[in-house]
């Protein structure tokens, strides 16, 4: 019960701390009288395109008697119905300008913006210095509408992204194709070649038994006048 109790007045206390800090930034910001005016030269609508630069331009209007300096400048994303929620904090700005009374200063803002399509508030901080106090005013604070870029077929990022994808999956393919049919070879054809067969040196063409005379002396083959069947007959009764 101790422990709960003291739970209570650190929590109590830790409110009552941030309410009276928060008092006393706005009580000094109403000690100053400078005047900003915001407007999104981009987007005069109030539209903000993811993944691209923002810009807004703060107007500074310093109707005090001393002189400002410009330190930073800052922002947050918060949800419409709940400011208090914040989704993110804008990355600041760091600035040295100093603004004379009676002095207008253009303040440019540029940040990014990687939410989901929709409505959100959006509050833009100038941290200022006067004399040797640090004082935070509102630059802006208002409701803008995330929106998506519009795409184009001829757009080079587009382009760009098909190109590799087209890359990718022609690889994928190739990959594929040696992997089940890099195996596969063509069938050579055979062609036969015809066999030279030489012909016999002791036959003709047609088959016949060819004497080689090559060997044979030129005197002997000089033939003798045939003789007819009748003389063959009485050379041999002789």
């Amino acid at each position: 019960m101790a422990k709960f109790s003291f739970s209570l007045w650190a929590l109590f206390l830790v409110v009552l701390a941030s309410a009276f800090v928060f008092a006393e930034e706005q009580k000094q910001a109403d000690a100053i009288n400078v005047e900003v005016i915001a407007e999104f030269p981009d987007n005069p609508f109030g539209l903000i395109v993811n993944g691209q630069r923002n810009k807004v331009v703060l107007t500074l209007n310093n109707k005090d008697t001393r002189d400002v300096a410009v330190l930073a400048v800052s922002g947050q994303m918060a949800l419409v119905e709940d400011t208090s929620r914040v989704i993110q904090n804008l990355t600041g700005l760091r600035y040295g300008m100093q603004v004379a009374p009676e002095e207008k200063v253009d303040v440019p803002f540029q940040f990014y913006s990687e939410f989901n399509p929709g409505d959100l508030s959006l509050t833009v901080f100038v941290d200022l210095l006067v004399g040797e106090e640090m004082v935070r005013i509102v630059g802006y604070n208002g409701v803008v509408t995330i929106t998506d870029p519009e795409t184009s077929l001829l757009d080079p990022q587009l382009l760009f992204l098909y190109l590799v994808l087209a890359a990718a999956a022609g690889g994928v393919l190739y990959l594929i194709r040696e992997a089940f049919f890099g195996g596969a070879t063509k069938k050579a054809t055979v062609t036969k070649k015809k066999e030279v067969v030489e012909k016999a040196a002791h036959r003709d063409d047609k088959g016949n038994m060819v004497l080689d005379e090559s060997w044979i002396p030129g005197h002997h083959l000089k033939s003798s006048p045939s003789q007819s069947p009748r003389a063959k007959k009485r050379s041999t009764r002789k």
